[in-house]
């Protein structure tokens, strides 16, 4: 057999065995999100290949604490204009007190000032609720929905404070898409995102260790950027896994959840199966050996 021929074939075969293992990985994915008993959206998309998979990724969701990235993006895209620094001093005023996740609103009133920083920071790591109304007071709410729109997010919307559950009830739910929150995501990666030093320092705010359901399927030592949010019968998370030699953007929403476990069990398990995925492929050569970094 002539040796082009026998070069083409095993082509052809290598390629078969990749299309088979995405075509497995897929089919896994689909699975996982049909055990929940709730509407579920994914997007998966390897950074370095632009390899993807997408399951209702343009459904409208609501976005629990997820939508803080956008929030924080309109910060720092302020601030970058020159409408404040970040390392301005701002009190905490009883009028941004909430309840809900975070620290500040167990503080003793009056007695709290720190930078828009830190707030930013707050508002990502611990997910606190009353720093970010703050941030929300400080930007507009049109401004955030604005920048949204302008990078393309179409379907986001912030449309109420934390915690104002008669905003909810009125039908004023913050929202977006898988799209969205990874397309967002994606550009802070990129260095899109007002500009390459900007996505940078936000992009080290999201990789503040915290817990949640996107980590839970992930090695301890793998580096995750990412938020995270919870409501009733809502759970979802939008990050960027740091694997070496094949980073990739996760975004799993769930909505209508009848157990509230089940969201955090079907991002947690989509995380798992797409970290085992991009973890074969970018540590095995073309034929399929396991050679690890």
């Amino acid at each position: 057999m002539r040796p082009l021929l026998v070069l083409a074939l095993l082509l052809q075969t290598l390629t078969a065995q990749q299309d088979a293992l995405q075509e497995k990985f897929g089919n896994t994915l689909r699975s996982t999100a049909g055990t929940a008993d709730a509407v579920v959206g994914i997007v998966v998309k390897d950074l370095r290949t632009g390899e993807q998979f997408r399951l209702n990724d343009t459904e409208v969701f609501p976005t629990a604490s997820s939508i803080k990235v956008f929030i924080l993006a309109e910060v720092y895209r302020q601030a970058a204009e020159g409408k404040f620094s970040l390392s301005d001093i701002r009190p905490l005023t009883p009028a941004h007190r909430v309840g809900g996740s975070g620290v500040l609103s167990l503080l003793g009133e009056r007695t709290v000032s720190m930078s828009i920083r830190d707030y930013c920071v707050l508002m990502i790591q611990q997910s606190d609720n009353t720093a970010t109304n703050l941030l929300i007071d400080l930007v507009g709410m049109k401004n955030v929905n604005a920048f949204a729109a302008k990078n393309g997010c179409i379907s986001t919307l912030l449309q109420r404070v934390m915690m104002d559950v008669a905003a909810a009830k009125a039908g004023r739910e913050n929202i977006s898409s898988p799209a969205d929150l990874a397309s967002i995501m994606e550009r802070l990666y990129k260095g899109e995102v007002v500009s390459p030093a900007a996505s940078k320092e936000m992009l080290g705010i999201l990789s503040l260790e915290k817990d949640g359901a996107l980590r839970e399927g992930l090695p301890a030592a793998v580096a995750l950027a990412n938020k995270g949010g919870e409501i009733d019968g809502v759970r979802c998370d939008a990050g960027i896994v740091m694997l070496e030699g094949s980073p990739y953007v996760i975004c799993v929403m769930t909505k209508m959840l009848l157990r509230e476990q089940d969201g955090t069990g079907v991002i947690s398990a989509v995380s798992r199966t797409a970290y085992q995925y991009f973890e074969r492929k970018v540590n095995s050569n073309q034929y399929g050996r396991r050679i690890p970094r």
